[in-house]
């Protein structure tokens, strides 16, 4: 089965924060790293897209077109055991957004739009909103931060959180038992029911640790969010216990790429390999770990 997951570009306000902060657990619904969402040129994306390793041993790959707003999305989903990578070209609805991205939280049980929203509250001061996806089977609520675009300045990549809940009908449309939704569904069984392709013969088990270079804007917006969901901020890390690592440093240069590396763990160890896309992304595998670095 296949879940569209609608995306769009925002952009935070300023905000720098530097003491260390926890998340109010108490309200915090139980969340996993769904995906993130990479940006990139058309060389890049081709040569991905065409690679028979890529194919064949280190994923189970999809290649999709969604339209937004009328425009489209040309998508690249590699499938993981317990998330997944999605690489979007810079063209149409994500055109002039090259090197930018989505980091997206999904949560296990259905229906959380309300509980995500009072817990992303209490860490982000300015304006949040939902946004209803309704697919043909599901019902998908996206919370992200509000803005106003400013139509005077040219269009820059960009980095941005989405909080994500699916609604109670679409896991049961997808033949989700009942005591499945009142337990929580972690993105492991979640990604076994996507596809008839066996994940655990590929590579890619799931992404560990993320890095990213992003400004004072986006980080107001994306710390607040990772506390959300339950993430600890220290010092340069925000950790989670059962959610990968994410590093971030703060710049006002211009960068080719907010995220820079990802650290994946794989299914079984493998012999030295490097796979090098073009000169704007490799990957980089030995033993169980796995490096998608961005230049």
């Amino acid at each position: 089965m296949k879940k569209n997951i609608l995306t769009a570009l925002v952009i935070s306000l300023l905000f720098f924060g530097c003491r260390e902060r926890e998340s109010k657990s108490q309200i915090v619904p139980i969340s996993d790293l769904g995906h993130i969402d990479v940006i990139i040129d058309s060389t890049t994306w081709f040569s991905i897209k065409n690679d028979s390793f890529i194919k064949n041993e280190f994923g189970v790959l999809n290649v999709d077109t969604t339209y937004y707003g009328g425009e489209p999305s040309y998508d690249l989903y590699i499938l993981g055991n317990m998330n997944f990578l999605h690489i979007s070209l810079a063209k149409g609805f994500w055109n002039y957004q090259q090197g930018g991205g989505v980091l997206v939280f999904q949560t296990q049980k259905p229906d959380q739009k309300d509980s995500l929203l009072s817990s992303w509250k209490q860490f982000y001061t300015d304006s949040l909103y939902v946004h209803t996806f309704k697919g043909s089977d599901f019902t998908l609520d996206e919370i992200m931060a509000w803005y106003k675009s400013d139509t005077t300045k040219l269009q820059e990549a960009k980095i941005f959180a989405n909080l994500t809940t699916y609604s109670v009908d679409a896991y049961k449309n997808w033949g989700i038992t009942d005591s499945m939704v009142n337990a929580g569904l972690a993105m492991e069984k979640f990604m076994e029911s996507w596809g008839e392709e066996p994940l655990k013969t590929r590579l890619f088990n799931s992404i560990t640790e993320l890095y990213m270079t992003i400004n004072k804007q986006e980080f107001k917006e994306i710390s607040s969010a990772l506390l959300a969901v339950g993430y600890t901020e220290n010092k340069n890390s925000f950790n989670h216990a059962s959610n990968p690592t994410i590093y971030i440093t703060i710049s006002e240069e211009d960068t080719k790429s907010k995220y820079t590396k990802v650290k994946l763990k794989l299914n079984h160890p493998i012999a030295e390999k490097e796979i090098v896309f073009s000169p704007m992304v490799k990957l980089k595998l030995e033993g169980n770990v796995g490096w998608l670095e961005f230049n």
